[in-house]
């Protein structure tokens, strides 16, 4: 079913042109991250995509807005869903959102796939959703109190895990085996079986009326979500019917209220600002692990290529492991990831035999990676660095 008022809307935040992918490989067609993904897009606006069981159907929607389906397309290695208008198309956990011909880099967030992970230690209960949202409850200090917030990880030599809420703006941990995390003052939260936090948080957001009931924006997550029928919700549509100019405005709120099911249960309206808006948040970068890497600099210098192919290519699996190409050969190896920063392992490379030129550049790569200690990611640019801080990789994530 067409809907254009979605898209329309998401494709007027584009920041740019339509890309010019490169040639699909010759290889069997890629599943999306999860069976349920958010999208972030930097400069553009998040979406959550929703595929088949089938894998023949993608459902785009933002809260508020009408579902667009697509169906599958043919893609080689990567995935397609689109019609003549729309196209969400990608590899892995990157993708690219095309809508009348403009387009938005977007990348998946949080675990997708995963089920909830719940931490518990030093008065600290930490439930991480896959889409990337926390909920937290402190009981370190004489009061208790809650939280949510957005969750990501961040690489900075290492790998941290970075909480953004509102009671404390940044919490910062180590992850230990994928079952512990170790906060800053050395406390180890373990994984719990179950999320025993009470879903009950003072939230401020940005709430309007819509045809389909209210809509709310929670600012600390920055997700959309759609108002329950009950409870605080006709005080909010009255304020917001008395507040208002127009019915696209949308009225700066703190309610009391419970996250269900994909919806805000508001209990009771506590305070509105007909100027309030929410801060910005901070963008969200690609993940460094099950990202296919692409190289754009080796020491300092951008390599030309004759073929697409020859661009050398890194993968780093969750579990020590990296393979990709030299662009001649093929590679793998382990490495390791912890609060020293990354190192890879000696790569084993298959032994096809290179024109001198794709030798050449073989030999610096492999020479760059095996010299690297330290990992620094910003959007979707990942920077490799040696002992002394030179950088001596540059890599784009590959969205397509």
């Amino acid at each position: 079913m067409r809907k254009l008022a979605l898209l329309a809307m998401l494709a007027a935040t584009a920041a740019q042109a339509q890309s010019q992918a490169p040639p699909a490989e010759p290889a069997a067609q890629a599943q999306p991250p999860g069976a349920q993904v958010m999208y972030a897009c930097p400069g553009g606006s998040d979406f959550a995509a929703a595929f088949s069981k089938e894998g023949d159907l993608a459902t785009i929607s933002v809260p508020g807005q009408p579902e667009v389906e697509l169906p599958r397309q043919p893609s080689g290695s990567g995935f397609a869903f689109g019609d003549s208008y729309y196209e969400l198309s990608g590899r892995g956990r990157e993708a690219t959102l095309t809508a009348g011909g403009r387009s938005m880099r977007c990348h998946a967030i949080g675990r997708p796939g995963e089920p909830p992970r719940t931490y518990q230690g030093g008065g600290l209960t930490i439930t991480l959703f896959p889409d990337g949202i926390f909920r937290l409850r402190d009981r370190s200090g004489a009061n208790e109190s809650v939280d949510i917030g957005q969750w990501a990880q961040e690489v900075d030599g290492g790998v941290r895990m970075v909480l953004r809420g509102g009671t404390v703006a940044r919490r910062v941990f180590r992850e230990d085996d994928g079952d512990k995390l170790v906060a800053e003052n050395g406390s180890v939260l373990e994984r719990a079986s179950a999320d025993p936090i009470d879903d009950r948080f003072r939230l401020t957001g940005l709430y309007r009326d819509s045809q389909n009931g209210g809509l709310f924006t929670e600012c600390l997550t920055g997700r959309t979500f759609e108002v329950a029928p009950s409870g605080a919700e006709p005080d909010l549509e009255r304020a917001w019917t008395e507040a208002t100019p127009s019915k696209e405005a949308q009225l700066y709120v703190e309610i009391m209220g419970r996250v269900v099911s994909g919806e805000v249960r508001a209990e009771r309206l506590l305070s509105l600002k007909r100027d309030g808006a929410c801060p910005a948040l901070a963008p969200r970068s690609s993940a460094l692990r099950e990202t296919e890497w692409r190289v754009i600099e080796v020491d300092g210098e951008r390599p030309a290529y004759d073929d697409w192919r020859q661009r050398p290519r890194l993968r780093l699996d969750d579990h020590g492991k990296f393979s990709g190409s030299t662009g001649c050969n093929s590679m793998s190896g382990s490495y390791q990831l912890d609060p020293e920063g990354l190192r890879f392992e000696p790569v084993a490379v298959t032994l096809i035999g290179c024109p001198p030129a794709l030798a050449a550049g073989e030999k610096r790569f492999i020479d760059a990676l095996s010299a690297v200690r330290q990992a620094q990611l910003v959007g979707t640019t990942l920077d490799l660095l040696d002992a002394t801080g030179k950088r001596r990789l540059r890599l784009d994530a590959r969205g397509r």
